[in-house]
């Protein structure tokens, strides 16, 4: 069998280091629904944002939906603000009263209004976290979800790191979803590569990626506890993607999103060259294309 890509020694090629998880002004859903799943299951997606502040922000939330180029234009919610100490939720953000995308999945951008703010550094900062779950699946009682929280794009998977994304489970009781969003105005390519337990590579598949955008598929590779790596093999030198996995219970339609683990740490064993990377950067943002009829609802306003 074909031994794992990675040796886990001489790795540290590029000065880069993933930062630490801190609050920042601009973040990335890596995935959001509302549409119909397999064996019974509804996918839906509520948003939360969360002013530290005791100011006002001016907010955008942007759609990328998934398998087309969204640098032509997304779909934009940025007339509105978040309070002071505000936590502003969006109920089922795809739904009829924000973007209004039944049958769709991608990703969100949610980040302080660059056009707008009057703030700068951590003045701006501000959490975002997401849930998507299912509505009684396969017909049964109750709601199950998985927390997807906002991952700063700034700290995407670029040239300088791999992306990892354990435990996953595809077999009779369980199937895994993997995707990958783009935060690059440019073509993109990312290589996946599926470790079993015992570290052998059982599948490799390489998507492209239009400009900023999405895509997710199926795994269906029978493997239980194993191990999704990714890694950028083409792309421009500010390339930076945003990687995860979804394993569902077969039964229930209860979800577990498993968010990428990036590393230095074998960048050198990569089809790869550092020497292009020419730093971790926030990513840019697609133009915007403004929702009509999308209701910003401030509890102290009801």
């Amino acid at each position: 069998m074909t031994r794992k890509l990675l040796v886990l020694g001489v790795a540290v090629l590029v000065a880069g280091v993933v930062g630490a998880r801190e609050l920042t002004w601009s973040y990335v859903v890596p995935a959001a629904a509302n549409t119909g799943g397999a064996l019974g299951t509804d996918w839906h997606t509520d948003l939360t944002i969360y002013n530290p502040h005791q100011y006002k922000l001016p907010m955008v939330i942007q759609f990328l939906q998934t398998g087309r180029d969204n640098s032509g234009g997304v779909p934009t919610i940025d007339n509105f603000e978040i309070y002071p100490w505000e936590t502003l939720n969006f109920w089922d953000i795809l739904g009829p009263k924000g973007f209004d995308k039944r049958g769709q999945i991608g990703a969100l951008l949610v980040y302080v209004d660059d056009l707008k703010r009057t703030c700068s550094g951590h003045d701006c900062d501000i959490a975002v976290f997401a849930r998507t779950y299912t509505l009684k699946p396969g017909g049964g009682a109750g709601e199950f979800g998985q927390a997807i929280p906002g991952f700063p794009t700034n700290l995407g998977l670029d040239y300088t790191v791999l992306a990892f994304m354990p435990q996953l489970m595809d077999d009779s009781e369980f199937r895994t979803n993997a995707g990958v969003v783009s935060l690059t105005d440019a073509l993109v390519t990312v290589r996946f590569e599926l470790q079993n337990q015992d570290g052998d590579v059982i599948h490799r598949v390489d998507k492209l990626l239009p400009p900023f955008g999405h895509t997710q598929w199926r795994l269906d590779r029978g493997v239980t506890g194993g191990t999704l790596a990714a890694f950028i093999r083409s792309g421009p030198n500010d390339a930076m993607v945003v990687p995860y996995a979804s394993v569902v219970n077969n039964a229930t339609g209860d979800p577990v999103h498993l968010e990428a683990h990036l590393t230095p740490v074998g960048v050198g064993a990569q089809e790869v060259t550092a020497a292009v990377v020419c730093g971790r950067v926030a990513a840019a943002f697609p133009p915007r294309e403004p929702v009509a009829g999308a209701r910003v609802e401030h509890q102290n306003d009801r």
